[in-house]
């Protein structure tokens, strides 16, 4: 066995190590030239005319059609190579797709177009997969024209539709008409657009892409109906290819669910010229048995809500209300409620009491009322207790309500006020166990004239009571304490002054 020596050993290491270090230190350049014996080389494209390489693609319509100057991308992909090929549709609406060939596809659909790139395909590879993209759109002049807020010639593409040019002229004026947009190519009407129908129901139909060489009218807005109240789009229309009542409520919508259908209103100009307003009731003139009701110009249809016809009650002061009220108020410094409440069919207090969110923890409750009108009378008040229809679950107080009604809630004012002959008389803060007297004394006590013996206490239910056997007081309530209308001591005295004064300027008269 032949044994090398270390010295040859350590040369041979110190070789490899060298080698290894130059391989590795080639330039990166040089690496990236050899290509990826697992990864098929991709031609790089030339990219089209007016797009910048690597374009994104972007979503298109299924029924966009190929013209001159659109950039398609096709993909072909075999079992080992793969092709990506990006062409311009020439003037001619041909594709020139090497080996394949010219393959027209202008008026075509992308998948039609696909399709035919497919069968042109077909012959040359056994087994492929094919895509067909468009990256880049053609782009072309559309004249606008008419009744638009700025008429002019615009830079378009093939994906932009009829509403986006509009709305890039500034939109249809008043006066235009959305239902009868002309698109015009040679100077002959191609086909007329309803743009209506295409902004309610989604028709993309009347909402076509452009082409080259076509232009856009908007004519003024022909003769129009209106809509008005419990519909879902009120408003004024112009007369199309619904020359129906029907076929307009149809396409705009149809009737709101607070529509009163037998009360609906029809005006229309008779051949007098002259307006007549007749009654309509819609869940007839709408059924299918029901002849269809022609449309006229100037014709206007009233639906009224339910609402209108519907009872109602006025309700007033401390109520919580729903949230949504704008009858929000202040009475004495404490939230009220003024509104207007539906009253269904056997409504009574307590119902409406629910339907306007109940009794404010500051309200009278003794003292509400509600006032009615009468058929052939006077207004008259009744009283309700809702102490004792709330609290003590008493049924005689829950009065059944009629259309008209007032209901108020007053607020408990939470003050007694003492009157009369006190030192100090004003309003104080109502406390619960305090004797007339004790709110006498609140006022600074009677005065020297004071009559405490036949001081009286006004409730607010307008009961007087002596003050010395009147049942606890209430909020609201008035104390008054009178004046002595003789004092003998000074009012004597004061008197036989005045006669004396008389009886002497008589005597030195005379």
């Amino acid at each position: 066995m032949r044994v090398t020596p270390p010295r040859v050993n350590f040369i041979y290491k110190r070789a490899l190590c060298w080698t290894l270090v130059g391989i590795l230190g080639l330039p990166t350049g040089l690496w990236a030239q050899v290509p990826s014996p697992s990864a098929p080389a991709v031609p790089t494209p030339t990219p089209a005319v007016g797009s910048a390489p690597g374009q994104a693609r972007f979503a298109l319509s299924p029924d966009y059609r190929l013209g001159p100057g659109d950039t398609v991308e096709v993909i072909i992909a075999g079992r080992v190579d793969v092709a990506r090929h990006v062409l311009v549709v020439t003037p001619e609406g041909n594709l020139h797709l090497p080996p394949m060939g010219t393959i027209p596809v202008a008026g075509l659909t992308v998948a039609e177009a696909r399709k035919a790139v497919v069968e042109r395909t077909a012959p040359l590879f056994k087994f492929f997969d094919l895509t067909l993209t468009v990256i880049t759109a053609r782009a072309f002049e559309v004249t606008v024209s008419g009744e638009v807020e700025r008429p002019g010639t615009y830079a378009v593409t093939a994906t932009d539709r009829l509403q986006q040019v509009i709305a890039a002229a500034g939109g249809i004026t008043p006066r235009g008409s959305l239902r009868k947009i002309t698109v015009v190519r040679q100077g002959k009407v191609d086909r007329t657009v309803d743009l209506l129908r295409f902004a309610l129901r989604g028709d993309m139909s009347q909402n076509p892409y452009m082409s080259e060489g076509v232009g856009l009218f908007v004519p003024p807005k022909g003769p129009s109906v209106t809509l008005l109240g419990s519909v879902v789009r009120p408003g004024e229309y112009e007369i199309g290819e619904e020359r129906t009542l029907g076929g307009l409520l149809a396409l705009t919508g149809g009737l709101s669910s607070q529509a009163a259908l037998s009360e609906a209103r029809l005006t229309r100009i008779g051949p007098d010229s002259k307006k007549e307003t007749r009654a309509l009731d819609l869940a007839r003139a709408l059924s299918a048995e029901a002849p269809e009701i022609e449309l006229r110009a100037g014709d206007v249809l009233f639906v009224p809500p339910i609402s209108v016809l519907q009872d109602v009650v006025e309700v007033r002061g401390a109520l919580l209300g729903t949230g949504a009220d704008p009858g929000k108020t202040t009475t004495v410094g404490k939230p009220t409620l003024v509104a207007r409440i539906e009253l269904a069919s056997g409504d009574r207090v307590k119902d409406v009491v629910v339907k306007a969110g109940g009794v404010a923890p500051y309200a009278n409750f003794r003292r509400a009322f509600v006032e009615r009108g009468g058929v052939s009378g006077p207004r008259q008040t009744i009283p309700v207790d809702l102490h004792r229809l709330l609290v003590e679950k008493d049924e005689s107080q829950n009065l059944a309500l009629q259309n008209g009604d007032v209901f108020v809630v007053p607020v408990a004012e939470d003050r007694v006020y003492v009157i009369g002959n006190v030192r100090a008389p004003g309003s104080f803060d109502y406390r619960p166990f305090y004797s007339p007297k004790d709110y006498v004394m609140l006022a600074g006590g009677p005065d020297r004239r004071a009559k405490m013996g036949a001081a009286t206490v006004t409730f607010p239910d307008g009961k007087i009571y002596k003050a010395a056997a009147a049942p606890p007081l209430e909020p609201g309530a008035v104390v008054q304490v009178p004046v002595v209308v003789l004092m003998w001591y000074e009012d004597l005295l004061l008197i036989a002054s005045a006669v004396a004064c008389i009886v002497t300027a008589y005597t030195g008269l005379y």
